[in-house]
């Protein structure tokens, strides 16, 4: 299909960039489309070579011309683009420290906006483009624009004095590194322009379009489900909270079999946070699975799956878990201590081995998780 319509636009220049995940299997495509596999969720040096194309192709667009984003979540790590007084190694430290802490995801955003040269609307600002179309795929509960992959289109509602707010608020400020701290610092001062604002001129000639997001995916699981002849229900697309509080959630609503009668599903999407404060593997789905292990001992009949939509979760290569009311008595059996895993957030290797894990491979899609309570 890309082929396709490059040819159709004829002799017209035509450049584009595709920046993937590493990893990421993708067909092959038009000699105009540069393709860069980049880190997530931390930046790497590939991300950063892919942002510096990013940013030389929309300078050097001229008036007349279109430019065309496909943006999805993912992004604000693959396409780094920091000043250029804040090596990539900084940034990268101080993305780290935040997704380990209990930042939202709003607030993770706020820092990396005010760290970049392309997000917060930076990348609308810089193009010369007479219109800016962007088609997005949101992996953020709610659809903001200004943090569906920091909002390289959109205008930004936070300030470097937010940035560095949310830096203190976490205990991170006093270990944040120099460069970081001295820009941010110089934007506080008034002495760095800030990221454009709702209102600007800049976003009259751009358009954001949400074209897909929790609410569809969410969509999609109930028809796959009832396909199986099994009644279905989307409880809510906008679930944002802990991990922890999600797994005691799906537990609890999974002892109330009232709710899910003989044979149903109950369908939850959003995303959830976890505190990271061991070196283990895995990712806030199977987390939330294993928290809920404990309070569904024992019941039958009923399943509790959790999965991440783009097919990685956290920093395992599983999509997600699923567990029932055996699940802890088969962990007991093979000396498997759950605490143990919760406390190093270990959940991958703990799901592995009760080989319980959700595996996909990559999606190519990320529009945040998706929750299944199921009654058979």
């Amino acid at each position: 299909m890309m082929k396709t319509t490059l040819d159709i636009l004829g002799n017209h220049r035509v450049q584009g960039i595709l920046v993937v995940p590493k990893g990421q299997k993708i067909p092959r495509f038009d000699k105009r489309i540069e393709v860069f596999f980049a880190g997530h969720p931390l930046p790497d040096e590939q991300g950063m070579r892919a942002g510096e194309r990013v940013i030389s192709l929309a300078q050097s667009m001229r008036a007349n011309e279109l430019m065309v984003c496909l943006i999805s979540g993912g992004a604000s790590a693959m396409l780094p683009a920091p000043p250029s007084s804040i090596p990539l190694r900084d940034k990268t430290f101080v993305t780290s420290r935040l997704v380990r802490s209990k930042a939202t995801i709003r607030e993770i955003n706020t820092v990396r906006r005010h760290l970049s040269r392309i997000k917060g609307g930076r990348l609308a600002e810089m193009c010369h483009a007479s219109t800016i179309v962007s088609f997005i795929m949101s992996d953020v509960t709610g659809n903001p624009l200004s943090d569906i992959a920091s909002g390289p289109t959109a205008p930004d509602p936070t300030t470097y004095r937010d940035a560095v707010e949310v830096l203190r608020k976490h205990g991170l400020w006093e270990n944040t590194p120099r460069s970081v701290k001295s820009y941010l610092g110089r934007g506080l001062e008034g002495k760095l322009p800030e990221t454009p604002k709702t209102g600007s001129h800049i976003f009259r000639r751009v358009h954001n379009f949400i074209i897909a997001d929790s609410h569809i995916a969410c969509a999609g699981a109930k028809r796959a489900i009832e396909s199986r002849r099994i009644p279905a229900s989307i409880v809510s697309s906008t679930i944002d909270m802990d991990a922890k509080c999600m797994g005691k959630l799906l537990a609890s609503i999974a002892a109330d079999k009232r709710r899910l009668g003989e044979q149903g599903a109950l369908i939850f999407g959003g995303e959830t946070t976890v505190d990271v404060h061991g070196d283990g593997l895995g990712g806030r789905n199977q987390e939330a699975a294993l928290w809920a292990v404990e309070d569904v001992s024992g019941l039958d009949g009923v399943a509790i799956a959790a999965m991440g939509t783009d097919g990685i979760d956290g920093n395992s290569n599983a999509a997600g878990a699923i567990i029932d009311g055996h699940s802890s008595k088969r962990a007991d059996r093979k000396k498997l201590d759950m605490n143990r895993f919760l406390a190093r957030n270990d959940s991958f290797r703990f799901f592995k081995r009760m080989n319980d894990s959700l595996m996909t491979g990559r999606t190519g899609t990320n529009v945040g998780d998706i929750y299944l309570v199921i009654s058979v």
